[in-house]
């Protein structure tokens, strides 16, 4: 599963995959683009599903993963890539609009939390998986052009480290 794989990196993370042999869950809130990106798989020879999924909802996120469980048999990968960011608000953390930034938090951070708690214990069951968190410089060296994006990906880098942990006995891995 690659969320917000209906464009950009996303788009990128599921192709290398499906070149690799992996089936792919293109899962995004943008289900025509995730439609197009696993036509574009399957014309290349690939195996993928376009599902709808936002993120920010524990529900969505677990039909998601109940869905490719039940076309796939199985779950081995998560990428957590989705996020706002193309309409990002450039905004400072003391003025930043506090509906925006629940928003912003909640698809950006909490999104990586739904979609693993939808997805490891099918990845246990299967003797393991990996989940990866897509993040950048910016959890670890404040970014002033994007103040909220630096607090997000700080949580994630924290998520990441306290979920390796706590898989780790499950044979998941979380980077």
């Amino acid at each position: 599963i690659v969320t917000g794989a209906g464009g950009g990196i996303g788009q990128a993370y599921a192709e290398a995959l499906a070149r690799e042999g992996a089936a792919v869950v293109i899962a995004d809130i943008n289900v025509e683009g995730a439609q197009k990106v696993a036509d574009g798989i399957k014309g290349e020879g690939g195996t993928a599903l376009a599902l709808p999924v936002d993120v920010s909802d524990p529900a969505s996120a677990k039909e998601m993963a109940d869905r490719a469980l039940a076309e796939f048999g199985g779950i081995d990968y998560l990428v957590n890539n989705a996020a706002i960011f193309g309409g990002m608000k450039l905004d400072f953390l003391l003025t930043v609009d506090p509906e925006y930034y629940k928003k912003f938090m909640s698809v950006n951070l909490d999104g990586a939390l739904w979609c693993t708690r939808a997805v490891y214990k099918q990845m246990a069951k299967r003797g393991g998986g990996a989940i990866v968190n897509i993040s950048t410089f910016a959890a670890f060296e404040p970014d002033p052009a994007f103040p909220t994006s630096g607090v997000f990906r700080a949580g994630l880098a924290s998520f990441a480290k306290q979920f390796a942990d706590a898989l780790a006995a499950a044979g998941v891995r979380m980077n």
